[in-house]
């Protein structure tokens, strides 16, 4: 049997690009020949620990800490199916997660709920790898194998588990090496979301990563000049902390490739950095459960802040290659160019399916079809333009807010009759929650009940998930299936309703 080539090529590198500076976080700078006997002594570890080929993983970590990229090097040696996560303002459902994702081994550096599976610190796995020899280099993961289940925020308050294979994996490495290894890769978002496989993906082409953590406009500045040339990932709330901040509100020296998209981001506000700051933009719109689906290249932002093009910085760009899109109407019919609809997209990239859910896994995915959720259209040039999203899901500082787990808390009150929660954009985290609320039949709401409601949001959830602004209303408008209307009310409060 063939191993898999998402891990092959990652060891080639590892031993191509020995004493090359490969891992950094801080004063500690890790070479190419370093991180491999790091992950293989990991593996090591884990091996006489029970991990092996189909075996499950969890690692659980409070901060983006740069040794969790070695145990995930380790866990893909083995051919282990990992699940990362790291504990933010916004995690909520561990326990869920611990159960669902059916570990054989946890390893973890803060608290977590006994779920019957056995537990290792991971001070301990460390302490433990660096005292015994690197063993040979043996991939025992094949392409068929589930590499990662990831989870996303649940719509009804429980996670989904979206499970990738290495072949996926290695489809989704996309972009050119070139581009990765002349710029030292910034990581200041999750390592267990979209920035861990940016990592490893400049690793396999040669390039350096630097982890900084916490993230604070001065200290990104300070890295981006001390490691010039960067690229890095940046969530919509950090371009707009960046640019409101008077130390990099106009100049960033040394970051040259920046790339964004975890929600939108205002086109003015686009228009101001890409001006502002000069070098290469990309944006990729995609999912956890597709990967990017689609992209707005350099040349795109150029012509959008520049070229007479404005109408681009709105748009999430293109299909990368090997990616099929097409917006369909509620049939599942193909719809022409300018009829919004819903994204559905196609590629080899494409998660195998929600981790044992396949009724839900059946909804989305149709003769090998992705439907994102996500309404839109596409325009004469191929460029596709989000309308709306996922009704259920908003942005805050980078992390995925859904609505109904935060309506249920709220109530939860005896004072709330009913809830609807929508987003609307904030300068200082991307998007915040607002909550329109309707008091019981005769009843009149006292002063202090919105804010024990959302006391019973933060207890329930997690801080971020928090409502910013109530607005108490006599009753919730409707569409014409008896839903709420969340445009409408996304309107309200954006101000044009």
């Amino acid at each position: 049997m063939v191993a898999a080539r998402y891990v092959t090529e990652l060891v080639g590198a590892l031993e191509r690009y020995g004493d090359r500076p490969a891992l950094g976080a801080g004063p500690v700078v890790l070479e190419y020949r370093e991180v491999l006997e790091g992950s293989l002594r990991l593996a090591g570890e884990l091996s006489d620990a029970g991990i092996g080929r189909g075996s499950g993983l969890a690692c659980v970590a409070g901060t983006n800490r740069y040794e969790v990229l070695l145990v995930r090097i380790a866990a893909h040696l083995l051919g282990a199916r990992l699940t990362q996560v790291v504990a933010g303002p916004a995690l909520y459902g561990l326990d869920f997660i611990l159960r669902d994702c059916r570990p054989d081994l946890v390893v973890h550096d803060v608290p977590v709920p006994d779920t019957g599976a056995p537990r290792l610190g991971l001070e301990d796995l460390l302490r433990r790898a660096e005292r015994r020899t690197a063993g040979p280099v043996e991939v025992r993961a094949r392409d068929e194998d589930v590499a990662r289940v990831t989870y996303t925020g649940g719509t009804t308050g429980r996670p989904k588990g979206v499970a990738s294979t290495f072949g996926a994996m290695a489809a989704r490495n996309t972009g050119r090496a070139a581009d990765r290894a002349e710029t030292a890769y910034l990581s200041v978002t999750s390592l267990a979301q979209r920035s861990g496989g940016r990592a490893l993906e400049q690793l396999r082409a040669g390039g350096r990563v630097e982890v900084l953590e916490p993230f604070g406009p001065r200290e990104f500045a300070a890295a981006c000049l001390r490691l010039r040339p960067v690229s890095t990932y940046l969530t919509t709330s950090m371009v707009y902390r960046l640019l409101d901040d008077p130390a990099t509100a106009h100049g960033i020296p040394g970051l040259e490739m920046i790339s964004y998209g975890d929600s939108p981001v205002l086109p003015e506000r686009l228009r101001e950095a890409v001006t502002r700051w000069g070098g290469r933009w990309r944006q990729g719109y995609g999912t956890n459960e597709a990967a990017v689906i689609c992209r707005l290249t350099p040349a795109d932002h150029e012509a959008g802040a520049h070229g007479g093009r404005p109408e681009l910085l709105a748009s999430v760009g293109r299909p990368v290659e090997g990616v099929r899109v097409e917006v369909r109407d509620g049939r599942g019919h193909a719809l022409p160019a300018g009829r919004t609809g819903e994204v559905w997209t196609r590629s080899a990239a494409t998660m195998d399916g929600y981790w044992g859910r396949p009724a839900l896994t059946a909804e989305v995915l149709r003769d090998g079809w992705l439907r994102t959720g996500d309404l839109g259209h596409v325009d004469e040039a191929g460029y596709v333009y989000l309308d709306d999203r996922a009704e259920d899901v908003v942005m805050v500082d980078g992390n995925n807010v859904y609505c109904l787990p935060v309506e249920a808390a709220l109530t939860r009150h005896p004072g709330v009759a009913q809830a609807v929660v929508v987003g609307r954009h904030s300068d200082l985290t991307g998007e915040e929650l607002c909550a329109f609320l309707v008091a019981p039949t005769g009843g009149a709401p006292g002063p202090e009940v919105a804010g024990e409601a959302c006391d019973l949001v933060e207890k329930a959830l997690a801080p971020v998930h928090r409502p910013t602004a109530v607005f108490w209303v006599p009753e919730v408008p409707l569409t014409a299936r008896g839903k709420p209307d969340r445009r409408v009310l996304r309107e309200r409060v954006a101000g044009r309703g």
